[in-house]
């Protein structure tokens, strides 16, 4: 086995012997291939991390690197310092660490202020602290909804006054930071809004103020409520126009093609409402309610006893009658009826939103006719809808905004031509399809090419001049060696003598190398045989 300074010295032969241009190409691929070594050695040694928190207050991300030192525990940071990173393999676990430590506690300080207390402590501070771990909590828990990234509330308590009239009430301001491009909707607003009201004494709803980090007002205070009305009723109407402008457009881009219609819609609408009572009597419907009857008689049985037999009552009978029979016998009769007469009470609450007028614009592009003169140049010739297409879509047009003549509604269909649609189109190419698979088949065979050529005209050339090169200096110490010349080795091969060689691999050589000796060799075997 060569020493290495006989390694050293074949190595420095080599490259004397070696052009410039085979000394370059060698130098980068030694540097590509030691290039390649290391960089699959440090990656098998390098630590893979992952994110074990993101989007950390300056606070939790401060708290959080703190238990990591304390732990000894390799990490780093990202994101501004907002993400802590730590080994992969070991994520999981520290999240529970931390978890069971309420790290990380997002949103600042909350009920845990009160876990450490001191004597000392005055009311003051007291007060102070509940309403901070107050705020911190409720941030927390804004902070769970999905689309938002972090929040911030802020309570503020008025001083206690004796005099009710100086009593001023209590307010509170949410800032929260949205994640993404992501939006609240009303219904979660107000879910915000009613969260911070509940949980803070005498706080009303009316005194909840919610806003982004973007400044833009997102919860308005009660008491602009006619501007708030008015906000409410124009996203109505825009809402009515814009589902009956999709009725139209949807309806005859079927008919006429798509982008070929372009409809408006005004719509007046009642926002007024009407809260109307109303009374209905039916004279013929009459029914008795209740009735008295009072009955009056005076004098006949007053006057009816008499002497007995029968001249005292003739006696009694000529006297009554001589004195008229009104004035002993009279009678009244009283009756008083009540009747109720039938009514109806209907009550109506008319709700506002009602659609008053309708106004609706509609243009329908006509037919393009392509011509071509001589010189080649296409032009496209508007030519618009018939009077008879016009009035059918008319009619499809009041169908479906459900026309009422009553309300004066109005509709104009009208046929002009498109800007977009008059404009001659390129024909698109032949040979585009043909290009792009050319395009996506020709990079990976080029490539292919390079590196066929790359191994082919300089890998192993050099190679092979290496090889040549080992050979040549194998030679020359066997020459040194054995003390022979060039011609005299060449006799000595001829008859197969050892050189390190087998006889096949000799005889092989030889005939790759010189075939004309190859056979004055056999043919010598030959004679020697006869």
């Amino acid at each position: 086995m060569a020493s290495p300074k006989e390694i050293f010295e074949q190595a420095r032969d080599i490259l004397k012997q070696l052009t410039l241009i085979q000394k370059i190409v060698a130098g980068v691929i030694v540097a590509v291939v030691l290039g390649v070594l290391l960089s699959l050695s440090f990656m098998g040694t390098e630590t893979s991390f992952k994110v074990l928190y993101s989007g950390l207050t300056p606070e939790d991300a401060a708290s959080v690197v703190a238990r990591l030192k304390e732990s000894r525990m390799p990490y780093e940071l990202a994101e501004n310092g907002s993400a802590v990173l730590v080994p992969a393999g070991q994520v999981y676990e520290t999240r529970l660490t931390m978890a069971g430590e309420g790290l990380p506690r997002g949103g600042g300080v909350g009920f845990e202020i009160f876990d450490q207390t001191s004597l000392g402590t005055t009311d003051f501070v007291q007060r102070l602290n509940y309403q901070r771990a107050l705020q911190g909590e409720l941030a927390r828990t804004i902070s769970g909804f999905r689309q938002v990234k972090s929040a911030r509330v802020h309570i503020a308590t008025p001083k206690e006054s004796v005099f009710i009239e100086d009593t001023k009430p209590t307010s509170a301001s949410v800032s929260v930071a949205l994640a993404g491009r992501e939006k609240l909707s009303k219904s979660e607003i107000q879910s915000i809004v009613n969260l911070v009201a509940s949980a803070v004494p005498n706080l009303s709803t009316k005194n909840v103020t919610v806003v982004d980090t973007l400044g833009r007002l997102l919860y308005r205070q009660a008491e602009d409520e006619a501007a708030l009305l008015s906000s409410s009723q124009l996203e109505y109407q825009v809402k009515v126009e814009h589902n009956l402008q999709n009725k139209v457009e949807s309806m005859l881009e079927q008919v006429v093609g798509v982008n070929k219609v372009q409809a408006r819609v005004t719509a007046e609408i009642d926002f007024s409402e009407v809260d109307m009572t109303e009374e209905n009597f039916d004279p013929e419907g009459q029914v008795i309610r209740s009735e008295q009857l009072m009955r009056e008689r005076d004098g006949s049985e007053d006057f009816a006893a008499g002497i007995p037999g029968v001249k005292g009552q003739l006696a009694t009978y000529t006297e009554a009658g001589e004195g008229g029979e009104d004035d002993y016998n009279s009678r009244r009769e009283n009756i008083t009826r009540n009747f109720e007469i039938s009514k109806k009470i209907r009550k109506t609450k008319e709700t506002p939103g009602a659609i008053t007028r309708l106004s609706v614009a509609v243009m329908v592009d006509g037919h393009y006719d392509k011509n071509e003169d001589k010189e080649g140049t296409v032009t496209r010739k508007y030519q618009a809808r018939t009077a008879e297409e016009l009035s059918y879509f008319t009619k499809l047009t009041k169908n479906a905004i459900g026309f009422d003549e009553e309300r004066e509604d109005q509709v104009d269909v009208v046929s002009m031509p498109f800007y977009l649609s008059s404009l001659v189109e390129p024909e698109p190419d032949k040979m585009e399809k043909w290009r792009t698979l050319a395009e996506h088949l020709v990079m990976p065979f080029v490539i292919l090419l390079l590196s066929v050529g790359f191994l082919l005209f300089i890998v192993k050339p050099f190679f092979r001049l290496m090889s040549e090169q080992q050979v040549g200096a194998q030679r020359a110490a066997v020459l040194a060696e054995k003390g022979l010349t060039e011609e005299e080795l060449e006799e000595e091969e001829l008859k197969l003598q050892p050189l390190g060689m087998t006889d096949q691999e000799r005889i092989y050589k030889l005939a790759q190398s010189d075939p004309d000796r190859a056979a004055d060799l056999v043919r010598r075997w030959l004679r020697e045989e006869g």
